[in-house]
C-alpha cells in the first residue's frame, strides 16, 4: 500500500515537472515575447545645453531609448562643416568629438536625421537641429508669414530645411501654422526650402506635395514670406509698373523670382538705367530722367524658384511722376543707437528711406577722438553696410556720423547729420 502511494506521488511530480517545462507554464506571455516596440526615440537633452559653448570640442546628446550605433552613418550633419571629427554611440548617448579649430564667434548646427534609429529599428519622429556656439552667439533671424494654396493644408506639419549658399544643409526642422521664425543664425545668405509631406513617405514628391523655396538675404532681421503651393508651370509675369519719380521705377511681379537677365526702358527718348535691384517679387530701378511720353518696360530671362522662365516680358506705362524733391532719411540702424556690439570689427547697417548709390553715402567713424577708416560693403540699395578697417578699442564709445552731404540719385541731400552711437563690448571668455 505504501509502495503504491509513493509510486503515485512520483508520477504526479514527474507530470508537474513536464508541465512546467512547457512555454505556457505559469504565464500567459505571447510566445513572441510581447507586443512589438513601436515607440520612437526622442532627444532628452545635450551637454553643453543648446546654445551653450563648445570650446572644449565635445558634444553629448542623450536619447530616451538605447540607439542603434549602426545607423550613425549619414544621419548626423554639422554646419559649418567639421571634417576632423569622431562620432560614437554608447547605448542612449551620442558623443561627437570635434578634432579641429572651430571658427570664432560662430554658431554650429548639429542636425539629427530620421535615419538615426533605436535598437528596435524605430527612427526619430522628425529631423531635429540643435544649435551650439563657439564664442559669442549670433542671433540673425529669418521670419515671415505662411500662406497655403489649398485651405485644407493649413495646420499640417511643414518639413523645413535651410541651406547655405554652397548647398550645404544648415538646419532641418518641422513647423506649422501661419507664421514662422528661425533664430540664432550666422550672418550669411540662406536658401529656405519647405514642403508638406502629404503621403508621409519622408520625401518631397513633385506635383503631389505643396512646396516653397526662397532666398533670405542674410540681414540681421530678414523677412521671407512663404507661399506653400503645388508645382505648376505658370511663368512669372509683370503685374504693375509704377514710376515713383521721373528717375525711379518700381516693377511688381506675380511671384518671387530667382533672377533675370536684363531690364530695359524703351521709348522715343532714350532712357539709361543706372542702378537696379531685385527684392523678392519687386525690381526697383534708377534711371536717367523720363518725360511724360509712353514707355515700354522690357524684362528678359526672368526665372522663378520653380524653374519656370519667361524669355521676354513687356508692359507699357506713362510717366506722370514729378521729379524727386524729397530728402533721404535714415529710418533704422543695426546696432540700435546707444547699443553695445560684441565685436571689435562690427558691420554697421544704415537703413535709408529710399534707394541710394554707395558713392552718395558719406560717413565717418570715430572711436573716441580717433578717426577710423571705413570699408563700404554695399554698392546700391536701401540698406548700406560699413565696417572698420581695424579693430576698435574695447569699452571705448564710438560714433558713426552720416554727413548731410549724403544724397539720393536726384541730388536731394539729407537735411541734417545723423549720429549712430555704440559701444564695443567684448567680455573675457
Amino acid at each position: 500500500m505504501i509502495h503504491k502511494t509513493v509510486h503515485t506521488i512520483t508520477t504526479l511530480l514527474a507530470a508537474l515537472t513536464l508541465l512546467c517545462m512547457l512555454p505556457a507554464c505559469g504565464s500567459k506571455r505571447n510566445p513572441t515575447g510581447g507586443p512589438q516596440d513601436t515607440v520612437k526615440p526622442k532627444v532628452l537633452g545635450s551637454s553643453p545645453a543648446e546654445f551653450g559653448a563648445i570650446t572644449n570640442g565635445v558634444i553629448e546628446i542623450s536619447f530616451s531609448k538605447e540607439m542603434d550605433k549602426s545607423t550613425l552613418a549619414n544621419s548626423i550633419y554639422i554646419y559649418p562643416p567639421v571634417l576632423n571629427k569622431k562620432v560614437s554611440m554608447d547605448k542612449a548617448t551620442l558623443r561627437i568629438k570635434l578634432g579641429e579649430t572651430l571658427k570664432p564667434n560662430t554658431n554650429y548646427f548639429v542636425t539629427l536625421s530620421t535615419r538615426l534609429k533605436d535598437s528596435r529599428g524605430n527612427p526619430l519622429e522628425n529631423n531635429q537641429t540643435l544649435v551650439f556656439r563657439n564664442g559669442d552667439l549670433n542671433n540673425y533671424r529669418i521670419s515671415g508669414t505662411i500662406s497655403y494654396e489649398q485651405p485644407s493644408d493649413v495646420g499640417l506639419p511643414i518639413e523645413l530645411s535651410l541651406v547655405s549658399a554652397d548647398s550645404l544643409l544648415v538646419l532641418s526642422n518641422r513647423i506649422s501654422g501661419e507664421a514662422y521664425t528661425i533664430e540664432s543664425l550666422n550672418p550669411q545668405a540662406h536658401l529656405l526650402r519647405a514642403y508638406i509631406d502629404k503621403n508621409l513617405n519622408g520625401r518631397y514628391d513633385f506635383g503631389l506635395d505643396p512646396f516653397f523655396e526662397g532666398l533670405a538675404d542674410g540681414k540681421s532681421l530678414s523677412t521671407l514670406n512663404m507661399s506653400i503651393a503645388y508645382a505648376d508651370s505658370s511663368k512669372p509675369r509683370i503685374r504693375r509698373v509704377l514710376p515713383v519719380s521721373n528717375r525711379e521705377i518700381h516693377i511688381s511681379l506675380s511671384e518671387q523670382v530667382k533672377s533675370y537677365h536684363s531690364v530695359k526702358v524703351l521709348g522715343v527718348n532714350p532712357v539709361t538705367i543706372k542702378h537696379q535691384i531685385l527684392e523678392q517679387d519687386k525690381i526697383s530701378i534708377i534711371c536717367t530722367a523720363m518725360d511724360s511720353t509712353e514707355y515700354t518696360l522690357q524684362l528678359n530671362g526672368v526665372e522663378d524658384f520653380k524653374g519656370n522662365q519667361s524669355e521676354v516680358l513687356e508692359a507699357k506705362f506713362h510717366n506722370y511722376a514729378a521729379p524727386d524733391t524729397i530728402a533721404p532719411t535714415i529710418v533704422n540702424t543695426n546696432p540700435r543707437n546707444g547699443a553695445s556690439v560684441n565685436n571689435l570689427l562690427p558691420v554697421l547697417e544704415l537703413h535709408f528711406s529710399e534707394l541710394i548709390p554707395a558713392a552718395n553715402v558719406h560717413a565717418k567713424l570715430f572711436s573716441g577722438n580717433e578717426l577710423i577708416p571705413l570699408k563700404q560693403l554695399t554698392e546700391f540699395g536701401r540698406v548700406h553696410r560699413f565696417q572698420p578697417t581695424k579693430e576698435l578699442v574695447n569699452y571705448r564709445s564710438c560714433i558713426l556720423k552720416v554727413l548731410n552731404t549724403t544724397s539720393d540719385f536726384s541730388g536731394n541731400k539729407m537735411k541734417q547729420e545723423y549720429e549712430l552711437q555704440f559701444l564695443p563690448l567684448m567680455r573675457d571668455k
